[in-house]
Formats: C-alpha cells, sequence, structure tokens
C-alpha cells in the first residue's frame, strides 16, 4: 500500500514515537451498529483540520502534517495528498521503515470506495469490506491473514477521502488508531478563494545564494534556496525524500568537522533526463573530494533546489 511510495535509504531510520493504544479499531458494519458522529477530541489527542479539502483528523502527541506533503496537487480533477507523522522537522525522512498515515483526497471518478481502495492498494494479502466510522459508511482495506486495517475510504462531494497508514508485517496500534478519527467537515472551500502565488527567482539567483551559503557555511541560507522537501541519495541507488531541515541540520556537523563545499555557480548545467543542476566538490579531511549535484526546478517563475544528488 504506502510502502510502495517510501523511498529506500542507507542511513539510519528516524526514531518514532512509542506506539500506544488509542482509539478502538475500525469496526466493520456488519458487526455493530453506526458510531455517532461527535465533536469532542480524545485525550492526549489534537485534532488536525483541513476547510479547503473538508476534513478533520486526531493525531497523538508529536505528530504533525509533514513538510513532505504535497498538498493540493489539482484541482479539476481533485488530487490532493496530506501526510502526518511523529517526528520532529529535523528527524522528518521518508524511505523504506518510515511510519505515517497519509490522508489522500480524490476525484472519485465513478468508483466506490471499496473499488477505490482495490485500485490504488499495493498490498499483496488486502481484502475490502464496508465499514462504519463516525456516522459515515465507506469501505476498510485490511491485511487478510491478520484482520489488520490499513485504510478507509469515504466517498462525499464526488470525491473519494482515503485515509492510509504504513504496514511493516507487525501490529501497529498508535497508526491503526488514527485511521478511526478521520471525519468529513460539511464544507469544503477547495477552488474558492484565491490561489497563493509563490514569489518569483531566478534559476540564477538560487544557483549563487546555493553557493554563497555554502561559502559562509549558513545552514539557514542553504535551506531557503530549497523546496521544503528534498531529495537526497544517487541515482541510480535509493535516495530518500526528507524535510529541507533534515538535510540541512547535520551540515553543521560536517562543516564543524572540517568539511568545506564549493558550489560551481556558473555553468547552470542541462541534462535531457533530470534537468537543470549546478555542481558541487565536497572536501573532507582525510577523503577523496566528492561531487554533488543540485537539481533546480520551477513552481511557476520560482525556482529552487529540489534534490540533491551525489556521484560516484
Amino acid at each position: 500500500m504506502i510502502s510502495a511510495i517510501l523511498l529506500a535509504s542507507c542511513s539510519p531510520a528516524a526514531s518514532g514515537p512509542t506506539p500506544t493504544p488509542t482509539a478502538t479499531g475500525v469496526v466493520p458494519t456488519t458487526a455493530v451498529p453506526t458510531p455517532t458522529p461527535t465533536a469532542t477530541v480524545a485525550a492526549g489527542l489534537t485534532r488536525y483540520t483541513n476547510t479547503e479539502l473538508g476534513y478533520s483528523v486526531d493525531l497523538p502527541a508529536g505528530w504533525r502534517r509533514a513538510a513532505c506533503s504535497e498538498g493540493i496537487i489539482t484541482t479539476a480533477p481533485l488530487v490532493a495528498s496530506e501526510m502526518f507523522m511523529g517526528v520532529p522537522e529535523a528527524e522528518e525522512i521518508v524511505r523504506a521503515g518510515s511510519r505515517f498515515a497519509r490522508v489522500r483526497v480524490t476525484d472519485a471518478a465513478g468508483l466506490t470506495p471499496s473499488a477505490w481502495l482495490e485500485r490504488n492498494t499495493s498490498e499483496p494479502d488486502g481484502k475490502f469490506e464496508p465499514v462504519a466510522v463516525g456516522g459515515r459508511t465507506g469501505a476498510r482495506g485490511f491485511i487478510g491473514a491478520s484482520g489488520e486495517t490499513y485504510a478507509v475510504a469515504f466517498a462525499e462531494r464526488g470525491w473519494i477521502y482515503a485515509i492510509e497508514r504504513t504496514y511493516y508485517g507487525s501490529p501497529d496500534p498508535e497508526l491503526e488508531g488514527i485511521l478511526t478519527t478521520l471525519r468529513i467537515l460539511g464544507d469544503a472551500t477547495v477552488g474558492r478563494g484565491p490561489t497563493s502565488t509563490p514569489t518569483p527567482r531566478t534559476i540564477e539567483s538560487v544557483a549563487d545564494a546555493l553557493a554563497d551559503g555554502f561559502a559562509r557555511k549558513d545552514v539557514n541560507a542553504i535551506a531557503d534556496t530549497m523546496t521544503p522537501c528534498v531529495s537526497v541519495g544517487a541515482v541510480p541507488g535509493d535516495p530518500d525524500t526528507r524535510n529541507r531541515v533534515a538535510y540541512t541540520i547535520p551540515l553543521q556537523t560536517e562543516f564543524a568537522a572540517g568539511t568545506s563545499v564549493r558550489v560551481q555557480a556558473r555553468p547552470i548545467e542541462n541534462d535531457q533526463y533530470v534537468g537543470r543542476f549546478v555542481t558541487s566538490t565536497w572536501s573532507k579531511p582525510g577523503e577523496p573530494d566528492q561531487r554533488v549535484d543540485f537539481l533546480l526546478r520551477a513552481q511557476g517563475d520560482r525556482w529552487s533546489v529540489v534534490a540533491i544528488r551525489p556521484r560516484s
């Protein structure tokens, strides 16, 4: 299921919170009466509400919306995704073994919740059945061998609201408990208000700022050249996806240990497969120099660093 979108990494896994039992698990409609919706939040949980997409979800202590969430990708048809993790920003790394829940809101395209889950699952042992959660009927995806729930979906407004969790073959009461807290609001404002436009900046200004930030060993200046979430790792290989803070904070330790980085801001290279990039040379005491490429892409008129690619 969600594990299919994870990117593997050779770095140590970020530590997660200790699992704690939360709300009652998802129950098939054939087993119990439909529960009554409630506006209250269970003890120890914090409610995250997205009025634009029209849903809320209750999160355990220490959990938050991840910077690596895609957000609203398109509005016609609607495609949106938000991810929730239980680690600080500095430890937000998405790869094989990462624990997270993800809410997806998409155009239903005529699919029922069960059909949508079946089409979008990657769990080889995934099964599907009707479910009732918070006074609303939908469908759940569960592991056939164990019965553990890994996804729940509902239909509303011509959209599918689906909440999924990572599943690694063993029970995870904390993550499974998050699934039962998804609530669909009475309204969604997506597409009604003005769309924010990123502040323009040129590719040349980003390359210059990146070179200057590394020359001054200023991790804040380096982070400012990047999108909130960047891909880190060699290709071919197993790059991971991480919050830019999770990339830049460890640089402080490297700089203190004597690492220096020279970014070649010109020329800005162009590759038919990866697009625009600048090269850099990393020098570490007692080690051969290494080339690292910084990939640059634009969102509208705003260019940023989107990926860091070490080269052999």
